[in-house]
Formats: C-alpha cells, sequence, structure tokens
C-alpha cells in the first residue's frame, strides 16, 4: 500500500500548481509528506475531513475541503481510508 501512495503522491506532485501532498490514515497517522506538507498537521486535517462528513452525511463520495489564503490553498478530501491534503499555489 505505501508504494501505491507513493506513486500517487508522486503523480500529485508533478500536477501544475501543487506544491505539497499530505496522506494521513483514518487515525492520523501521517503517511507519508512531501514538498509544502508537514506530517506534524496529520491531526488537524484528519479532523476537518470529519467535520465535514458530518456537516455532510449523506453525500457521497466525501466533499471537498478548500482552505483558501492568499499564499496558498489547501484541499482536503478522504477516500478509502485515507485523508489527502494538497497544498496549492493560488490561481
Amino acid at each position: 500500500m505505501e508504494k501505491a501512495i507513493e506513486s500517487h503522491v508522486d503523480d500529485l506532485m508533478t500536477e501544475h500548481g501543487v506544491i505539497g501532498v499530505l496522506c494521513v490514515d483514518n487515525q492520523g497517522l501521517a503517511l507519508t509528506a512531501k514538498g509544502t506538507a508537514n506530517p506534524i498537521h496529520s491531526g488537524p486535517v484528519l479532523n476537518l475531513a470529519e467535520c465535514a462528513k458530518k456537516l455532510y452525511p449523506e453525500i457521497e463520495p466525501q466533499p471537498v475541503i478548500c482552505l483558501e489564503s492568499d499564499a496558498c490553498n489547501l484541499l482536503i478530501r478522504t477516500q478509502d481510508k485515507v485523508t489527502v491534503a494538497i497544498h496549492k499555489v493560488p490561481s
């Protein structure tokens, strides 16, 4: 599983504007972090994803959370027991 995750993360890092990727398991453990993503943020990333699921329990697949700032956009989504946070430069 780790090799598959690493391969997907490497693919994401080549996408336009992506500057960091963090993958977190369903217990808040950082599985991988590349670029600007910091594994210390794995707990808050998982908590945000869980809050979104509570707000919109009827939505499948789970909603994407987007946090925007002048410096960076953060996209968070859970799929198949893995939560992914993607750091992107603003468009």
